[in-house]
């Protein structure tokens, strides 16, 4: 993590506007790294609730180590302003990419989904939620190669928002929790969840492979996205790991909404293996369990007392005729 000036880029054009914010591609004069340049609105940087979440979470962003997000590289102030710098993606946006008309299958949409949950619980493991996933803060690459960009940013400017909105109506207190709460992180799963079902709609929906495939994936998909935007809790993922397994489980064919997943919640006896090693490992047969006469263990052990049984008939019988003859 480092701080920079603003007089540390060159600035090589300007992207489209967002709220509260430029964006800038621009390079790094030291190395002449490519780099994409944030810079806020001199209101929002003035805002303390903002300036107070954007600090609070540079540490974590730049723990970062996923393939899947656009790495941070550094923050700064300059003339009252504040920026942030990251690495530069060529990727399109979903938002894009709709508009030109790209097309998916359901199996798609799942892989596009499975990335996602997979950068997500890195995220919130290091106690980060995005706070704003979207069409346009998710790229894509051709091959199916996605990038979460703009970490934070929508939180911090709801954070401010929020806080002002308070402030105008009384004194308060306004703090930002340093960990995703439970909230934030249904919020990033529903979210999502947003987002594949905007896929979904783009998918086709006629053609005999297609209809095969929707028979396959698209009808549990279905089914999947609304526990996760449900209002009832108890049926809710709980996690992005645990969204991440079941999107999985319909990919290989073995959803089904009645199992349940192993994740990371508590535990009480039993085994912890997941549901998939142990649906395709092998198990004992009952020839394996039984003799290998096949005959009940009832009669395997009658047969196996029936020699004593007769010898000692036999030494019974010889005592008897020796008595007889002394």
């Amino acid at each position: 993590m480092s701080d920079f000036e603003l007089n540390d880029f060159e600035i090589l054009r300007e992207l489209p506007a967002r709220e509260h914010r430029q964006c800038f591609e621009a390079v790094l004069c030291e190395n002449r790294q490519s780099v994409l340049l944030t810079v806020f609105s001199p209101e929002m940087s003035q805002r303390a609730e903002f300036r107070r979440a954007l600090k609070m979470d540079r540490a974590m962003l730049s723990m970062f180590q996923h393939q899947s997000i656009v790495r941070y590289l550094g923050s700064g102030e300059s003339g009252g302003q504040l920026f942030i710098c990251s690495e530069t993606c060529e990727f399109d946006s979903l938002s894009v990419q709709l508009d030109s008309g790209r097309v998916l299958s359901s199996e798609d949409v799942i892989e596009i989904g499975w990335q996602i949950c997979s950068a997500l619980q890195q995220a919130h493991n290091l106690g980060l939620a995005h706070g704003g996933l979207g069409l346009d803060s998710v790229l894509l690459s051709d091959n199916l190669q996605v990038m979460l960009v703009e970490f934070g940013v929508s939180r911090w400017l709801k954070a401010a928002q929020v806080s002002t909105a308070i402030a105008a109506s009384g004194p308060s207190l306004i703090t930002i929790s340093a960990l995703a709460s439970r909230e934030q992180v249904q919020g990033d799963l529903q979210d999502l969840a947003a987002i594949l079902m905007r896929l979904l709609q783009a998918v086709p929906e006629s053609g005999d492979v297609v209809e095969t495939a929707k028979l396959a994936t698209r009808a549990p998909l279905d089914r999947l996205l609304a526990r996760v935007t449900s209002t009832n809790p108890a049926v809710q993922p709980v996690s992005a790991r645990e969204l991440q397994g079941r999107l999985g489980e319909i990919l290989i064919g073995s959803e089904d909404d009645s199992m349940p997943l192993v994740d990371q919640r508590e535990f009480s006896g039993g085994s912890k293996r997941s549901i998939i090693v142990e649906l395709f490992e092998p198990t004992e047969s009952i020839e394996q369990l039984l003799p290998s006469s096949g005959k009940p263990a009832a009669f395997a052990w009658q047969l196996r007392i029936l020699p004593i049984l007769i010898t000692l008939v036999l030494l019974a019988s010889i005592a008897l005729v020796a008595g007889l003859l002394w």
